[in-house]
């Protein structure tokens, strides 16, 4: 406890010697700084989208589905990119007295690429893919290119 009393005075002793007011250290706030940073707001790109979407059967039975995406971007480096989808979907069915169903249900289905372009000749891309949108529909990889 003596130590630590001891060395807490000493901190406390020192520190107004070494703090200096009112100057500021122009290399914390040098655009080369902010161009060098990962974490560079200016190499994020952002995007929404809705939709919206129903459909009935002349047997009564109908559906409805609705999403918001979040579509985020960030760039490494022009070599290096990658790309999050964060999808809110809901989803359920109706039937003939027109009153929704019980089976009223929300999920967030995330996308995520990362593309990396060594060369005009050379793409190598790792992407992740939650599933379909809608528990009962197939949905083909190859409908998403």
């Amino acid at each position: 406890m003596k130590k630590l009393f001891i060395l807490l005075s000493a901190i406390l002793l020192v520190l107004p010697l070494v703090a200096q007011v009112n100057q500021i250290n122009p290399a914390l706030f040098s655009n080369d700084m902010e161009n060098n940073s990962l974490l560079n707001p200016a190499r994020l790109n952002m995007g929404h989208s809705m939709g919206f979407m129903a459909g009935t059967s002349s047997a009564g039975y109908g559906y409805y589905l609705s999403r918001y995406t979040n579509h985020l971007s960030y760039a490494f480096s022009q070599k290096l990119k990658m790309e999050l989808d964060l999808n809110v979907i809901n989803y359920g069915s109706t039937a003939s007295s027109f009153k929704i169903n019980d089976d009223n249900s929300t999920r967030i289905v995330p996308d995520f690429r990362l593309s990396y372009k060594p060369s005009d000749n050379m793409h190598f891309q790792i992407e992740f893919h939650q599933g379909n949108y809608f528990p009962n529909y197939y949905n083909h990889w190859y409908e998403r290119w």
